[in-house]
């Protein structure tokens, strides 16, 4: 294990979740190639939520529970200017409450466009993880 100091702790847990984000949205692509749509759509969800935990962690804004998702994308949506970021925000939410959609309600189309939103999503708010 690396030593880490006290000052690199949030540097190093911020690039935790970022890279989580990424493997995250990897990961949605491949269960979605083999029509794993349950676990497509939530990898895509956990994609989004460890990128809002990152730029949470960078600007000093909480982030506790599920709720906190939309405080953060909504803090990120003032702070960037960009109206998209409200529609990506209800997208990675939509992605999340396929969980609990039995498969023959699932859409595999409707999850890859989900999915490519949520890539745009990480990468909107990519410059909010530098502290």
């Amino acid at each position: 294990m690396a030593n880490i100091s006290i000052e690199d702790m949030p540097a190093a847990a911020i690039e935790d979740y970022v890279s989580q984000a990424r493997e995250f949205l990897d990961a949605s692509h491949s269960y979605l190639a083999e029509d794993r749509l349950h676990q497509a759509s939530e990898k895509g969800w956990g994609a989004a939520a460890h990128m809002a935990k990152a730029v949470a962690l960078a600007q000093r804004w909480e982030y506790e529970t599920h709720a906190d998702f939309s405080v953060v994308l909504n803090n990120a949506w003032q702070q960037i200017g960009d109206d998209r970021i409200r529609a990506l925000r209800a997208t990675a939410n939509d992605l999340h409450g396929n969980y609990y959609r039995r498969k023959r309600h699932l859409n595999a189309k409707s999850i890859a466009a989900d999915l490519e939103s949520v890539a745009e999503l990480v990468e909107m708010l990519t410059p909010l993880t530098t502290p």
